[in-house]
């Protein structure tokens, strides 16, 4: 299972899109820290990431912006609309939103991780 907004444990005010680029993702000049590039993490890559890096944030798509989007461009279409699932391809035209925000506590990723397996 992949991360997503759902396993943000608060939104970050800051926009991921202006943040400067790190290493990892980009760098947060409001608190000084590195908020970690998660739109491909799994749920285990983020728990490893916080087992070396303590807690982090995170910045990850958000699929209902995403998925709102997309059934709104495919209710204007006259043929049958595609159906685009998290993750799957993106409507030409629809960027994808990014949230920043600090990542849920490991024991909580660790219980969705398991449900998903």
């Amino acid at each position: 299972m992949n991360v997503s907004e759902k396993h943000l444990s608060f939104a970050c005010p800051m926009q991921f899109e202006e943040m400067p680029s790190s290493e990892n993702g980009r760098f947060c000049h409001k608190c000084s820290k590195e908020v970690f590039d998660l739109t491909d993490c799994s749920l285990d890559d983020v728990i490893a990431l916080q087992k070396k890096h303590g807690s982090i944030c995170g910045a990850v798509r958000n699929t209902a912006v995403i998925a709102a989007a997309a059934a709104s461009l495919a209710s204007c279409k006259t043929t049958e609309p595609e159906i685009v699932g998290p993750g799957e391809g993106i409507p030409t035209g629809v960027e994808p939103t990014i949230i920043a925000g600090g990542m849920c506590p490991p024991e909580e990723l660790q219980k969705a991780a398991e449900k998903s397996h």
